[in-house]
């Protein structure tokens, strides 16, 4: 799927939680006179929007009245015509002024809910529609929407996730969210968390899909976020195609933009046989099988190159961890140790970020073995390992609930006591 095919129109209409609410308050009538005579309109605008006709005047209208009014009922009423009125006829759209998205924006901390993602909503449809947007700060609207990902309410949750991937259709907008809000990490929560049915997987990913297409978020949203083995774990065990198919174009984007940055951590995830197993299943969509082919086909070209130091560095940018040769061997150690250190110590970095990020006794044992390693044989290894906090987590594991964590982290504190601190 291209670019430049997306539908526009990515907003779903299957969540009733909000529209139910719309369409209880459009039954609703309000004196649109009493408030023209508030000054907050004029008469000509109080009749523009009695007639309920939708056309620029009646949007503007609208928004006259939302970006002036206080009172709550008049205010829902206001958001859901509007939100009505340019749901039909998405070329509404285009009549929205700075003032008019600065004043939405402002909505968004408003006390009540229903005010809250109807502004959410319109401001998602103009993003996802209007070619050329307004040039107002975003960040109140990213940071918001991904607020609303942690939501006990999973309709909440549902809904910020299609605002979301509105906001993330104005491509110029890609790098704010990414820079500007912890959208990613919030995303990533729900998707390992919070359980989410296929839809909500879809579109939670979609919104991964569209970051990609940003070649230095490419460069960094594995290292950050650490989102290949996640979206993996997804892709095995999805019921739906397009969750599979959105996951797979996602990868490819990563691949094509940024392989020196992710083409370690696919293999250290085991990407290929993933990639072979899923092509022994029949798939309806044929670009499944392509995207699979490519990926398997680009990634087992790199497996032959690999060496030694190579494939360890992937196992630890994949952060599965495992008893594989390399962390028990002395020689290995002796010849690698050093390399840790290299794009400002990344890998020793990486391996001290797991003892925070993973709760696998696995992984947590092997990183203190390699700690452990890395300071017998470098001889400053010591006061590196300090200097990054990784001597702090591996005295906490000495009282690790599993025997063979305990024990890796006692050996580490072993080796850093005959290379005294």
């Amino acid at each position: 799927m291209s670019e430049q095919i997306i539908d526009s129109k990515v907003i779903s209409s299957h969540n009733v939680y909000l529209t139910e609410k719309v369409e209880k308050l459009l039954q609703n009538k309000i004196s649109w006179d009493s408030i023209s005579a508030a000054n907050i309109i004029t008469s000509e605008q109080a009749s523009v929007i009695a007639k309920g006709e939708p056309t620029p005047e009646y949007v503007s209208a609208l928004l006259n009245v939302a970006s002036n009014v206080n009172t709550l009922e008049t205010l829902q009423n206001t958001l859901a015509l509007l939100d009505d009125a340019t749901t039909k006829d998405v070329s509404l759209l285009d009549n929205f002024n700075e003032d008019n998205l600065n004043s939405l924006v402002k909505l968004l901390s408003n006390d009540d809910e229903t005010i809250q993602l109807l502004a959410g909503r319109i401001i998602s449809s103009y993003l996802s529609n209007v070619y050329h947007i307004a040039k107002i700060d975003y960040t109140p609207v990213f940071k918001w929407a991904s607020n609303l990902l942690d939501s006990e309410n999973m309709d909440v949750v549902d809904l910020a996730s299609q605002y979301i991937q509105g906001y993330l259709s104005a491509i110029p907008l890609r790098s704010e969210f990414y820079r500007n809000c912890d959208g990613v990490s919030k995303i990533i929560n729900v998707l390992v968390k919070k359980n989410p049915n296929s839809q909500l997987q879809y579109q939670l990913i979609f919104c991964i899909w569209l970051l990609t297409f940003d070649e230095s978020i490419c460069a960094e949203i594995n290292k950050t976020h650490n989102v290949i083995p996640v979206l993996i774990d997804i892709a095995k065990s999805a019921i739906k195609e397009k969750v599979v198919r959105v996951v797979l174009q996602a990868f490819r984007n990563m691949l094509e933009k940024a392989p020196s940055a992710n083409m370690l951590p696919m293999l250290g995830n085991k990407m290929v046989p993933f990639c072979e197993t899923l092509l022994g299943r029949k798939w309806s969509d044929s670009e499944i099988t392509e995207d699979l082919t490519y990926l398997k086909d680009e990634l087992s070209k790199n497996i032959q190159k690999l060496s030694t130091f190579d494939e360890y560095s992937a196992e630890v940018f994949s952060g599965k961890l495992e008893w594989s040769p390399p962390h028990k061997s002395e020689q290995f150690w002796k010849s690698n140790a050093e390399k840790l250190n290299e794009n400002n110590y990344e890998l020793l970095r990486v391996l001290t970020r797991l003892f925070s990020t993973s709760t696998d006794p696995t992984v947590l044992a092997v990183a203190c073995n390699d700690l452990g390693q890395y300071v017998k044989y470098h001889p400053e290894g010591k006061k590196f390992v300090q200097d990054i906090g990784a001597k702090q987590h591996i005295m906490e594991l000495m009282t690790h609930e599993d025997p063979d964590v305990r024990y890796q982290a006692l050996c580490a504190t072993q080796k850093y006591m005959l290379h005294a601190w």
